[in-house]
């Protein structure tokens, strides 16, 4: 069943507008979220423009649903995919994960640091590393630790069916039997769009997935699915 997560966003957002430290520093507008973290966007195009200037509501939803389970973050190795400005990822540290990598591509480097500095300054147990799931030189050895994957999460990552397969295999290659990965998808239902059902096919081949929490945020905004995915046996 999908859950009502717009109270949730409305006591956010009020959260947001009561916070001084909500503020415009250096042309990035920063903020508090959740009451965890301080997240820097760029509304502004100052160091990134295109999708990854700010969070998407996705990646909202996941934040949450791992926020209320500490257990699944304590002690965790994680990899955040297309991480945008890191939000997820940084979450998961917050939340007592051991190690935690943010990946995305070249563009998204200089606010992903920014964000990581303003939480986690100094700390060597998260990380950020250029990863385009299309290069497969990416995909070798991306971490600096040498250690598995417990979780790898993503939000928002179905948009474009040319980037499933690239999408999979980065997946897979990071992947061992223990991992589990937690991707929050927008199920969009325009007709030229991809949808949930759309990845899972392009998944089911290599993995096992099954969903396990529904969101819509807004009433405009399409519902977002978390899938748990791992590996076929």
């Amino acid at each position: 069943a999908v859950q009502p997560c717009k109270r949730q966003r409305e006591e956010q957002e009020e959260e947001i507008s009561q916070d001084n430290e909500s503020m415009w520093v250096d042309g990035l507008y920063r903020y508090r979220w959740k009451g965890r973290l301080i997240l820097h966007s760029d509304p502004r195009g100052v160091l990134v423009r295109g999708t990854g200037t700010g969070m998407w509501s996705a990646g909202e939803v996941l934040a949450d649903y791992l926020a209320e389970w500490p257990e699944v973050c304590a002690g965790a190795t994680c990899l955040e995919l297309g991480c945008g400005v890191g939000g997820v990822g940084l979450m998961l540290k917050a939340c007592g994960a051991s190690r935690v990598l943010l990946t995305d591509v070249a563009k998204q480097m200089p606010l992903v640091r920014r964000n990581i500095e303003a939480n986690f300054p100094e700390d060597e147990t998260v990380q950020v590393r250029e990863l385009d799931w299309r290069c497969e030189e990416h995909r070798v050895d991306p971490a600096p630790w040498d250690c598995p994957w417990s979780i790898i999460v993503g939000s928002d990552l179905g948009y474009d069916t040319d980037l499933f397969e690239p999408l999979v295999t980065t997946i897979w290659s990071q992947c061992t039997p223990a991992t589990v990965v937690y991707l929050a998808l927008a199920d969009r239902e325009e007709d030229e769009e991809p949808n949930v059902a759309d990845f899972v096919q392009a998944a089911s081949a290599l993995f096992e997935c099954k969903e396990i929490h529904a969101c819509r945020l807004e009433p405009h905004q399409s519902i977002t699915r978390i899938l748990s995915l791992q590996l076929k046996q």
